[in-house]
């Protein structure tokens, strides 16, 4: 398993799971695609959400809960969040990393249930690639946007 820098700071790295190569020798990555797709369709929303990201990699993140928050009993899974309706699912490794799975387009009050199962998978395999020695962060950085 792989994961690919998407910002850097002063006080954390966050970086995403990316799966196999497709045909073309590229990085198939669920956070980049979502990037790229709303970067096109919301580019207000998509700008917020990259400056937040910028944000957190530098001061941490904020205590605001309109932005970023644990999902309660959701086994240490986070989300990054726009008042527009943007999400993107990730968690905690080793203090100052944090690991995107994948973004969505929130459309109801809480996270739909695949949305969940899918970033708790994500998680279990990293986990696993990383026990078992086979978790390679890639150096670099893919553009997001």
């Amino acid at each position: 398993m792989k994961t690919l820098l998407i910002r850097s700071g002063e006080r954390l790295t966050i970086r995403a799971i990316a799966g196999a190569a497709d045909e073309s020798g590229r990085d198939r990555c669920a956070t980049l695609a979502f990037f790229q797709e709303h970067a096109r369709l919301r580019p207000k929303e998509f700008e917020k959400l990259s400056a937040l990201l910028q944000r957190v990699a530098n001061d941490g993140p904020p205590n605001d809960t309109n932005k970023f928050k644990e999902l309660t009993g959701e086994d240490g899974l986070c989300e990054f969040k726009t008042s527009g309706g943007l999400r993107l699912l990730c968690f905690w490794d080793e203090g100052n990393l944090i690991v995107t799975t994948h973004g969505y387009l929130k459309d109801k009050q809480r996270a739909p249930k695949r949305e969940l199962e899918a970033a708790q998978n994500l998680k279990s395999r990293y986990l696993a690639a990383k026990r078992s020695g086979e978790l390679n962060h890639a150096e670099q950085r893919r553009q997001a946007h």
